[in-house]
């Protein structure tokens, strides 16, 4: 079973890539911190120590920087989780595997990026739609993961469909309550979610 940990793409970004990987996280805990609407384009660039001109270099306005951010987001979670985890035969393995990486994901990446997923109702419909698409292509995943647990009859009398959702629920509330501390690296908190929710769902 390959192990729990992000195949950190870092190194082979560009200076400029890494620039705005970075507008991304400070944009994103701005916007958690005041509110989309309340958030301006000044916020970010001064919190930066960018000029807006500066800023407006790497994005084109606030509403595209949101579907930007969101995408980040989305893609990092394909990227790490969707497709490592496709490679995984076993579902009880798998699902774990899921749980333990997505969460690890959100700790390296900054909760930030995570709950601002729930801000699509601002982006464009077209935008919107995107997003959507891509959220369901993961959705559709796990479950998948769950119906092949329950043909085994590994899973709990549990409902499939109320069992994705709670285990959404649990990994996107660390981004919530999560704050560093000595003994609580990533992969450990990881393990321990893991564990919960493993605990809950597999007989």
């Amino acid at each position: 079973m390959p192990k729990a940990t992000i195949n950190s793409k870092s190194a082979k970004l560009s200076k400029s890539e890494k620039r705005v990987a970075e507008i991304y996280r400070v944009a994103a805990n701005i916007i958690n911190e005041k509110g989309y609407e309340a958030t301006s384009m000044n916020d970010i660039a001064r919190k930066l120590k960018l000029t807006k001109a500066g800023l407006y270099y790497y994005i084109d306005g606030k509403r595209d920087l949101l579907f930007a951010i969101i995408k980040f987001g989305m893609q990092q979670l394909e990227d790490n989780v969707l497709e490592p985890c496709q490679a995984i035969e076993d579902p009880e393995e798998r699902l774990k595997e899921i749980i333990e990486r997505h969460t690890i994901l959100i700790l390296e990446l900054g909760g930030s990026i995570s709950i601002l997923t729930d801000e699509i109702q601002s982006l464009t419909p077209a935008n919107r739609k995107k997003i959507v698409a891509m959220k369901r292509v993961y959705m559709d995943f796990v479950r998948k993961t769950l119906r092949e647990l329950r043909s085994q009859k590994k899973m709990r009398q549990i409902n499939l469909n109320i069992t994705a959702m709670n285990l959404f629920a649990v990994i996107l509330g660390v981004a919530r309550w999560y704050s560093p501390r000595k003994g609580w690296g990533s992969a450990k908190v990881a393990r321990e979610i893991s564990k919960f929710v493993m605990g809950a769902i597999v007989k």
